[in-house]
């Protein structure tokens, strides 16, 4: 993955980008996205986004895990069980917004062969490693029981909403977060 160039970057050009950046994932997805196309479509100068952004990979990177604004602190409700409900009702929230549920809409896998995946694996291993913090709480607190991958234990918990959100279009409310995350809270405690 690239990285982005952040020397004479003003931050009105970044959320100029970003917003145009995001529209694209909205619309054509992380395998489809083009920043010539977003250039084109935005009358924005292709010469200069490639001068802070390498390639696609890096762009979306930077709006995902940071433009969006969607990485808040990881929760700290002072228990397991408080924290996983915290990011339930978080991921809830976060899909229940239009920009939200476009954006997460955009993770799907169209085509597994495509450069796309390893985007996609990118951003599930920063997410993990953001709130791996959670988890390293819990165990000083005796909480959680050995050998518990915190990857496996998010997957647990926002594959259920996920699930809802993007394919059935049931309700996720409160009372569905909080079961989904006494599940998870029952399967990983010690």
């Amino acid at each position: 993955m690239s990285a982005i160039e952040t020397e004479g970057l003003t931050p009105e050009f970044r959320e100029l980008v970003h917003a145009a950046a995001r529209q694209e994932l909205t619309k054509w997805g992380i395998d489809r996205f083009s920043i010539v196309a977003l250039a084109d479509r935005n009358g924005l100068p292709v010469d200069e986004i490639l001068e802070f952004w390498t390639d696609e990979a890096a762009l979306i990177m930077d709006v995902l895990l940071d433009g969006a604004g969607r990485e808040a602190a990881p929760p700290d409700t002072g228990s397991l069980r408080g924290d996983l409900y915290a990011l339930a009702v978080g991921m809830a929230a976060y899909l229940g917004s239009d920009q939200g549920h476009q954006i997460q809409g955009s993770h799907l896998i169209g085509e597994p062969f495509l450069d796309g995946i390893e985007i996609r694996r990118t951003l599930w291993r920063v997410r993990v490693q953001r709130l791996g913090i959670v988890f390293g709480r819990a165990r000083d607190r005796g909480e959680l029981r050995d050998g518990i991958e915190p990857a496996v234990v998010l997957e647990l918990l926002l594959a259920p909403i996920n699930m809802r959100a993007l394919f059935t279009g049931e309700p996720i409310d409160e009372p569905y977060c909080r079961v989904v995350a006494d599940l998870v809270w029952h399967a990983v405690r010690s």
